[in-house]
């Protein structure tokens, strides 16, 4: 693994305010300099910080994390194999070890499913942070989140499991600090997004461009 990924942050760094966004590498830019492509070390060491994120939420929150852990690590395990050639996370999904083309395997649908995962934790952040009432009450982000994001692809248990597990969102306070002395962790938040909305939105064209997307329920 580069050096990039081995600084990842450990659980308990993002954990000690519930969630510090000072604290978290934001997901890699994509640009030019790049051949517009995603850094595969970097998306995967932020991957990892989101994860460790979640668990903060409290231990019922330990299936998401697990699930979203081991997708992470499907695609890790894969890049290890040859970090050279998969240095860019398109590459890694498109080609095999040898840099021969790639059909559909594990590793294609762990990325699908754990974009899915942190589509609805970016949708649910960016509705906390336009809620100008500023509500203690989370509940209704996160629902809105799931819907819009992994109800679509949710079969009737695992609908069953998050309409039990989104009645336990910590806070607003209890997760971001309280209001009034919190707006620095805000304003670190919103640029937080910027470039995780810009990583999700790559990977849904790039889903897209390679008819990669699959509709199966979970």
């Amino acid at each position: 693994m580069s050096d990039s990924t081995e600084e990842t942050l450990p659980s308990a760094a993002v954990c000690e305010a519930k969630i510090q966004f000072r604290q978290l590498k934001a997901f890699p830019v994509i640009d030019e300099n790049n051949n517009f492509k995603i850094d595969t070390a970097h998306f995967l060491q932020s991957s990892h910080q989101i994860v460790d994120a979640i668990g903060c939420f409290g231990k019922l929150f330990s299936p998401i994390v697990k699930d979203m852990r081991q997708n992470v690590m499907k695609l890790e395990e894969k890049y290890k194999r040859n970090e050279t050639l998969f240095a860019n996370l398109e590459d890694l999904i498109l080609k095999d070890d040898e840099g021969n083309d790639n059909s559909y395997d594990t590793v294609t649908d762990g990325l699908l499913w754990l974009k899915r995962a942190l589509e609805m934790i970016e949708l649910f952040f960016r509705k906390v942070l336009e809620d100008e009432t500023r509500s203690e009450q989370l509940k209704p982000h996160l629902r809105k989140a799931y819907d819009e994001c992994l109800l679509p692809y949710h079969g009737f248990l695992a609908q069953k499991g998050f309409q039990i597990l989104h009645f336990y969102v910590p806070s607003r306070t209890s997760l971001l600090g309280a209001s009034g002395a919190n707006g620095d962790n805000m304003k670190a938040l919103e640029e937080f997004l910027v470039h995780f909305r810009a990583n999700l939105s790559h990977l849904n064209e790039f889903f897209t461009k390679y008819d990669l997307h699959r509709t199966y329920k979970a």
